[in-house]
């Protein structure tokens, strides 16, 4: 683990357009094959590429978790492959990256930025990601998100929601429809997005569809006896996979909270003010990316500042903490959980309505903040 190095991250962030169009230039000078492969459109793709690059490595600095930078080039590299690209297209690409950063930054700050790139570089192979599939055929509720997923990709939105409402109407439980079906699928479909097996707009025919059933099938679910607690929900700035968002939010209201949901993609001062309006016991962070981590922290800050945001409790959750959740601490936050069921175990313990849950370390924990 290393310590954050906010100056080096925030030199890259801000130069990230032009750094990466310095390196994508090098690039397609030094392999023309790569230009004449995208034509017209060879540097602007290769300058999306090594931009996103330069952010990500930006993310793990400013947090102090190198291994983030690593962990997402691997990624990188698998969903290149699937796409044709040579595969040592991306190691050239981002060690022309490392010679810009060491030419361009202050010495100290290029010299560890470059390092950075080289070493994760050194470990590709190892961090390329195997992801198998989501879906287990050996299950019938497997069998009934199979049966799902193929509609979604047939396009047939019909189908699919009666797949999940039947199924619901012949008692299969809606927390059970939730957890081991819509959102394996919808993690599936992921999957497929990253293999080059569907195209986006697939992907967002089928978390369009997932969103609209959730609805549905929330509105046959029984409400609990109010608890008198709200809980406001939002995914940050820059986030905007709302699915999972949805479905904690439903599981509080499920539970007997009154729920504000305010989606994706939450500007910071909106979301602060939304805080003081509404007067929330609980507030509810999604974030599903390491480059969020930053925002996740401004956020956090910004909340903390007004006179409700310094007293509410914060719970975190999303993919970009998965790997770190010790990180939620340190942001400020009080709690961080990685499902649906520990979020509402944890945010009835903080809130006082429970005590702290004994399963709650296994997919959540509670830090300890001084306010």
């Amino acid at each position: 683990m290393n310590q954050p190095d906010q100056i080096s991250a925030a030199m890259l962030r801000n130069g990230a357009v032009g750094l990466a169009g310095y390196a994508a230039s090098d690039l397609l000078e030094l392999q023309p094959d790569l230009k004449e492969a995208l034509a017209t459109q060879a540097f602007a793709t290769w300058q999306a590429v090594l931009r996103n690059c330069v952010e990500e490595l930006a993310a793990a600095l400013a947090v102090g978790r190198t291994q983030f930078f690593a962990g997402y080039l691997g990624w990188l590299q698998s969903v290149l492959t699937a796409r044709g690209v040579p595969s040592g297209a991306l190691p050239s690409a981002v060690a022309c990256l490392a010679k810009v950063l060491a030419a361009e930054l202050p010495s100290e700050s290029g010299a560890r930025a470059a390092g950075l790139l080289h070493e994760a570089l050194r470990d590709l192979d190892r961090n390329m990601p195997e992801i198998p599939s989501f879906l287990k055929s050996d299950t019938p509720h497997g069998r009934l998100a199979a049966s799902y997923l193929l509609a979604l990709l047939e396009g047939d939105r019909a189908q699919a929601a009666r797949l999940i409402l039947d199924a619901a109407q012949q008692g299969v439980s809606v927390s059970d429809l939730y957890l081991q079906v819509l959102l394996p699928a919808q993690q599936e479909v992921g999957r497929m997005w990253q293999a080059d097996e569907i195209n986006v707009a697939e992907g967002h025919f089928a978390t369009s569809t997932t969103s609209t059933i959730l609805a549905q099938l929330r509105l046959r679910t029984p409400e609990r006896e109010r608890n008198g607690k709200t809980l406001l929900a939002a995914a940050v700035a820059g986030n905007r996979h709302d699915i999972g968002l949805q479905v904690v939010a439903d599981f509080f209201e499920m539970d007997g909270w009154r729920v504000i949901q305010l989606g994706s993609d939450m500007p910071i001062p909106d979301l602060s003010q939304a805080v003081e309006f509404y007067q929330p016991d609980l507030l509810a962070l999604s974030v599903s990316l390491h480059t969020q981590l930053v925002t996740l922290t401004e956020t956090i800050q910004a909340v903390r500042r007004g006179q409700r945001g310094a007293v509410v409790k914060i719970l975190v959750g999303g993919r970009g903490l998965a790997e770190a959740t010790d990180l939620a601490q340190k942001f400020g936050a009080d709690a961080y959980a990685a499902d649906p069921n520990a979020a509402v175990a944890l945010g009835n313990s903080l809130v006082g309505l429970t005590d702290t849950p004994a399963s709650a370390s296994e997919n959540g924990s509670i830090c300890r903040r001084t306010v």
